[in-house]
C-alpha cells in the first residue's frame, strides 16, 4: 500500500572522548559507539524503528520531538562549513504489510568535538 509519505532526518555526528555521537534532530534520538561506521548504522535502525513504531501504532502525533537548541545551533554551524551528506534508506519491507513504512532521507553533518567545532565530510 502507496502511502506517498517520506521523512527526511538531520543528524549531527561528532567525535566525544573515546565515542562518536550521532544525535537525529527531529526526534531527538541519540544513538553512541567507538566507531564512527557503527554509530551511523546504530543511528539509521534507532530512526527506523521509532518511524515504524510510530506508523504502525497509528502515533504520529508523537513522532517528532525536536533536539536542544544547543544541537541544532551545532547542527547549523557546521552546516555553514560543509555541505551535508544526504543518503537515502529505503525501509519498505513486502513480506509484512503492517511494517511497511516510507523511506528515510538522513542529512548528516559530521563533526569534531572541539572548541572550534571543525568539520570534517
Amino acid at each position: 500500500m502507496e502511502k506517498g509519505w517520506s521523512f527526511k532526518f538531520r543528524i549531527l555526528i561528532k567525535k566525544e572522548d573515546d565515542l562518536w555521537v550521532a544525535h537525529c534532530l527531529e526526534l531527538d534520538l541519540v544513538a553512541a559507539s567507538p566507531s564512527k561506521k557503527e554509530v551511523e548504522k546504530d543511528i539509521v535502525a534507532i530512526i527506523r524503528e521509532q518511524v515504524r513504531y510510530s506508523i504502525v501504532n497509528d502515533d504520529m502525533q508523537n513522532l517528532f520531538r525536536d533536539a536542544p537548541k544547543e544541537v541544532w545551533d551545532e547542527f547549523r554551524a557546521c552546516e555553514e562549513r560543509v555541505k551535508p551528506r544526504q543518503q537515502e534508506y529505503k525501509t519498505r519491507k513486502k513480506s509484512n504489510p503492517s511494517a511497511e513504512f516510507p523511506p528515510i532521507s538522513l542529512i548528516t553533518n559530521k563533526c569534531w568535538s572541539t572548541p572550534l567545532a571543525t568539520c570534517c565530510a
